[in-house]
């Protein structure tokens, strides 16, 4: 059995980070090889606002960063001190629509001005003082991105929302938990260790990886159970984390249908696992795939990157082509390396 490790869960650090902030704590230090990009970027980007001068503009390069966008969107926007900051990020950036959050923020006074494309970034943002009161989302019309709503709970806006995605319960259990979080390993990339046991075949231990934990993509287990991939905790002494390995008899399905609408994270490698094994996948709640890093239903479906770290990392654990490996450092900068080293072990 060979063992790898993960990298921190993005989704708990960037939040904490927009918490630290606000409460005008020290941020958590990012160094480590380890680390992903997507914590890097946000952490230097709220640094820069902290020291920034406040009668110059400041501009932040955000690359293709969704989590930093639409969080620093928020952050930026409650600024009371005079204030200018421009957000802009990349080509695929200038095509993800923002407008549900901007709205909902103009709601509240926030003075938020589009550069280019309405309802796209680039976004000039004047800090002001806002307004406190309860706003509505994804009640009317669906959520483009449940971090619409993340985004306002994290500077203390009351939202009341339909959307049941378990990022937003995250945020929410984060909010209330503050002093007290622990960081945890990245369930959403052990997705692609369990496409890889899916594929190939062997046992593979994911170090540290717990099964108490604030993320919702911990479901990726109960989905690769149908798969052929079994998950046990392991919990002695000497090391802790979860192990992969065959379903005992498992009796390969002709089709499977899963909903992505709370796991939209675990698309790419449950798609490539299906399409190699000769499942027929039926993909439910779909509609938040086309707006990700790249259009993932179309990336997956042609075997192209377009630069999304996420299909990149589906494409490599399947053994695939990949036109894009320098991508995966967004999420998880030592996959590559973990990956070869266990096909050179056989595993």
């Amino acid at each position: 059995m060979q063992s790898v490790s993960l990298p921190i869960s993005k989704s708990i650090a960037n939040r904490l980070l927009i918490l630290q902030a606000m409460h005008g704590d020290p941020l958590m230090g990012v160094s480590g090889a380890y680390m992903p990009d997507d914590v890097r970027l946000l952490h230097d980007a709220l640094q820069a606002i902290h020291q920034m001068d406040r009668l110059s503009p400041l501009t932040l390069d955000l690359h293709n960063c969704g989590t930093a966008m639409r969080f620093l969107t928020a952050y930026c926007a409650r600024l009371e001190s005079p204030a200018t900051l421009i957000l802009d990020g990349d080509e695929r950036m200038r095509q993800r629509p923002v407008a549900q959050e901007v709205d909902a923020l103009r709601q509240l006074g926030a003075d938020i001005i589009y550069i280019g494309k309405e309802g796209c970034p680039p976004l000039r943002i004047r800090g002001r003082r806002l307004e406190k009161k309860t706003l509505s989302m994804g009640t009317d019309a669906p959520l483009l991105s449940s971090q619409f709503v993340s985004a306002l709970l994290l500077i203390g806006v009351e939202v009341q929302t339909d959307d049941p995605s378990p990022y937003i319960a995250m945020t929410r259990r984060m909010i209330r938990s503050y002093g007290d979080i622990r960081m945890e390993h990245d369930w959403s990339s052990a997705a692609f260790w369990y496409e890889y046991a899916a594929l190939h075949g062997g046992e593979i231990f994911l170090q540290d990886l717990q099964p108490s934990t604030l993320q919702g993509d911990q479901c990726v287990a109960d989905i690769y159970t149908r798969l052929g991939v079994q998950t046990a905790i392991i919990t002695d002494s000497e090391q802790k984390g979860i192990r992969l390995s065959p379903v005992s008899g498992f009796t390969k399905p002709r089709s499977v249908t899963i909903d992505f609408s709370s796991c939209p994270d675990l698309y790419p490698a449950v798609a490539v696992t299906c399409e190699m094994a000769g499942i027929t996948l039926r993909a439910d709640g779909t509609e938040r795939l086309p707006y990700k890093e790249s259009d993932r239903l179309l990336s997956v479906r042609e075997h192209r990157t377009r630069h999304d770290h996420r299909v990149a990392m589906a494409l490599l654990a399947a053994g695939l082509p990949c036109d894009d490996v320098s991508c995966i450092t967004k999420s998880y900068p030592h996959f590559a390396d973990e990956l070869r080293r266990i096909e050179n072990s056989g595993t």
